[in-house]
């Protein structure tokens, strides 16, 4: 028959640096079901090592040990921990109990890694507190426990899981002596269908129940003496639980089998299940140990989730920063038609080339993803300088529908058609001029030039000032502004008179006069004077050089006009000839202002608006987010308009170039995740390395590598969630402006590197973090198992 355990000449060996010393030398030893062994000996004679070895808690160096009859020296990790779970309860000296778990949790934890349902487990767990008479203390923290107490719970551990083979080292070391005796009647009780192997340097405390003493001097065994004890003695109150502990946990039918029969069907189950052993750990079990221990230590929980939260918000930032340089980058090229071509800026026509309508402006305005209209888009790509006083605002032109009435700062909102708005940008030349003199523009009257400032333009009525908004840079209404440009709002019958000037500058002109033809390509011709009566034109003196015509006066003048958007024509009476000398008195151009007319005409501002006044061909609308673009487009391709985004049509200087750079951004960006996972692992280990004691634990209660890289995982992952989570609240608070709002910060840059994240990107970072919690757990798991159980512990102890 074989024997529960045998060691064959097993030594053990401890290795520090430059030092080796002996834990136990050429013990020899069988141990058998039933018995209740008791080792003893000074300190330092290799008690507890001997005990670490038969337990698997410690690997040996030499010899043979066999349990049941088979050799454990092919045994890997694995094989020991079947061992340990499924046949070995412990009861440590130190107690090893988890000392943020309560008294219930740290029995539990054992019946939950064997297999065990948490239902399953309560009705057991109770009676074994009740048996150590803890029942009072169910509820309270392992920590907050005398060491009687703990030793206690220890026992109860060890009973949990029925393990026929228990190993107890000093159990009876925090006990007062009535305590003492209970555990060690207990003990022997125990030891009649069990083995029970003790070590103690107070061998008088368990003499009256030790079935075997040994005794070890300098790592050997130089006493091995079997005891004859006394059967019959009464048996104690908790015995009699014990008994039905269990009954209910093995229905073990042992009617007619004689001591032998039985201890033969033991070893040979225990053999067979060591062989045969699987995980039994539930997955359950591993997610519900995760959670637990993922808040009940607050101190750890803060600094991992403050790790965590760092590491979720460089990651985050540095992948929106790398998108906001690709669309940087994208931004960089040039349009020779659009000035400003802003990423979210889409230019819209209607698809029969006809003007817009009301009806048209509200189609578009009912876009979920537009977010403001503006008609005279070409006034966003010329610009436009507004002189006021002795102060000049170079200015992009938008609707009165975009002023926020709450941030003007001098004036109030236009009443009439000819009154304005004007924002200053902080970036204007007269910047400080207009925000420390603006009340004193209100109501004053403004001229529109064009961009050189050489021409203005002529309206029908005198324009005002009714508002000025000073801008700080936190406007984020400003996207048709583009190069330190401020903003003049305008109405819509004032906006009309305008592109009717600009409209003039884009056009081709042809003027037909006694049936010569003169063309100017896109050069300005047709200007309108209030001095011009309607149906005549004044024509410059070169003009009346260049058809060899003094006699001019009276005759017919024909102008056709040509755009991309329209053609118009009319004819018209010379009227007037300007010359240096009359031109102040007929058109109020002085004569050195002469020569930027050359080669022009004047006509009536009525007469004006007939050839240049069509209406809005094409208007430009803005984007919420961009990153809808498709979604916007085909909704309003689908109402009958021709869309183009700005972005999409611009051309740049690096050519093939582009998608090398592009690539180096995104290897930049990788390498950026690498470093940050490799500081990030240093430091949760660091951290972590306060819980090498709990998984060395589980390891000891005979939880396999899986099981405990699955709770770290479970642990780190919910953590990393958690921060995650934060984040994407702090970006949802930022893109709804909340934060902005209550903490009275504009947020500008934040606000726009978020501005380009879709959720599939928070989706992607999520997926990310999740694979660095879930490769920072594996390494971290196999540095805990790269040792052996009581290594790593003593190394986190």
């Amino acid at each position: 028959m074989s024997h529960t355990i045998e060691l064959c000449e097993v030594s053990k060996y401890y290795s520090e640096k430059d030092t080796v010393s002996m834990g136990i030398s050429r013990v020899n030893l069988k141990l058998d079901m039933g018995e209740f062994v008791v080792i003893t000996g000074e300190s330092g004679s290799g008690k507890s090592t001997l005990l670490n070895v038969i337990s698997g808690l410690d690997t040996y160096e030499e010899g043979e040990m066999f349990v049941c009859g088979e050799d454990t020296a092919a045994f890997g990790t694995e094989d020991y921990e079947a061992y340990r779970k499924t046949y070995i309860g412990n009861i440590f000296q130190d107690f090893n109990l988890i000392n943020s778990y309560t008294v219930y949790q740290n029995i539990e934890l054992v019946m939950l890694i064997s297999g065990k349902k948490k239902g399953e487990c309560k009705k057991r767990v109770d009676d074994l507190i009740e048996l150590v008479g803890l029942s009072q203390y169910r509820n309270t923290k392992a920590s907050k426990l005398s060491g009687g107490q703990k030793q206690r719970v220890a026992i109860a551990r060890a009973l949990a899981k029925n393990a026929p083979i228990i190993v107890a080292d000093e159990p009876t070391g925090n006990l007062d002596s009535e305590s003492a005796d209970a555990v060690m009647e207990t003990l022997a009780r125990v030891s009649k269908d069990k083995l029970v192997i003790i070590v103690t340097h107070n061998y008088e405390q368990v003499e009256r129940y030790a079935s075997r003493k040994l005794t070890m001097y300098d790592g050997k065994i130089i006493e091995d003496k079997k005891i004859n004890t006394a059967d019959g003695a009464e048996p104690t109150n908790a015995d009699r639980l014990y008994d039905e502990l269990e009954a209910e946990a093995f229905s073990m039918n042992t009617d007619e089998e004689d001591a032998t029969a039985q201890k033969d069907r033991k070893v040979g189950r225990i053999s067979r299940k060591i062989r045969k052993y699987k995980c039994g750990m539930r997955k359950s079990s591993e997610f519900l140990l995760g959670v637990r221990n993922t808040f009940n230590l607050p101190a750890k929980f803060i600094l991992l989730f403050i790790v965590y939260l760092f590491v979720s918000t460089a990651v985050l930032g540095q992948y929106a920063t790398t998108k906001d340089s690709m669309y940087e980058k994208d931004a960089l090229g040039s349009n020779p038609y659009f000035v400003n071509t802003s990423s979210n800026r889409i230019v819209i026509k209607k698809a029969d080339g006809s003007t817009f309508t009301d009806h048209d402006y509200d189609i578009v305005s009912s876009i979920p993803n537009v977010r403001e209209i503006i008609k005279n888009d070409l006034a966003i790509d010329k610009g436009v300088n507004v002189s006021v006083g002795d102060s000049i605002a170079e200015c992009s032109a938008a609707s009165f529908d975009q002023v926020d009435e709450s941030k003007i700062t001098c004036g109030h909102m236009p009443q009439s058609d000819y009154e304005i708005v004007l924002r200053i940008d902080s970036a204007s030349d007269n910047f400080i001029n207009f925000a420390n003199n603006g009340d004193d523009y209100i109501g004053k009257d403004v001229e529109l030039l064009d961009i050189s400032q050489e021409q203005k333009y002529t309206f029908k009525n005198n324009i005002t000032v009714a508002g000025i908004i000073i801008d700080d840079g936190n406007d984020s209404n400003s996207d048709y502004s583009m190069y330190g440009y401020s903003t003049v709002y305008l109405s819509d019958k004032l906006s009309e008179e305008l592109l009717a000037e600009m409209m003039a500058e884009i056009s081709e002109t042809r003027l037909n006069f006694e049936s010569v033809h003169m063309s100017n390509n896109y050069q300005r011709v047709v200007f309108p004077s209030v001095n011009v009566p309607e149906g005549m034109v004044y024509l410059m003196e070169d003009q009346v050089y260049y058809y060899k015509d003094e006699d001019a006066e009276g005759k017919d003048l024909g102008l056709k006009i040509s755009n991309m958007y329209f053609e118009s024509e009319g004819n018209y009476k010379v009227d007037q000839i300007i010359t240096s000398d009359n031109c102040k008195q007929l058109l109020g151009i002085s004569a050195g202002d002469l020569d930027s007319y050359y080669n022009c005409v004047f006509i009536s501002p009525m007469d004006f608006s007939k050839l240049f006044d069509k209406g809005f061909y094409q208007i430009s609308a803005f984007m919420i987010n961009e990153q809808e673009f498709d979604a916007t487009q085909q909704a309003l391709t689908g109402k009958g308009f021709i869309v183009m985004p700005l972005k999409d049509s611009l051309t740049d200087s690096t050519g093939n170039l582009r998608g090398l750079l592009n690539l180096l951004t995104y290897a930049r960006l990788a390498l950026e995740f690498v470093i940050l996972f490799v500081i990030a692992y240093a430091v949760i280990r660091l951290i972590m390395r306060s819980r090498n004691p709990y998984y060395s634990t589980l390891r000891i209660l005979g939880a396999t590598k899986g099981n405990t890289s699955n709770i770290l995982r479970v642990e780190l992952v919910l953590i990393m969630l958690i921060a995650y989570g934060v984040d994407l609240l702090f970006a949802v608070l930022i893109h709804k402006g909340v934060l902005q709002e209550l903490t009275g910060y504009g947020m500008k840059e934040i606000t726009k590197i978020l501005y380009y994240l879709t959720p599939l990107d928070y989706s992607i970072l999520g997926v990310l973090l999740l694979l660095m919690s879930m490769l920072i757990a594996n390494r971290y798991s196999r540095h805990i198992f790269s040792k052996s159980a009581m290594k790593t512990f003593r190394e986190g102890a």
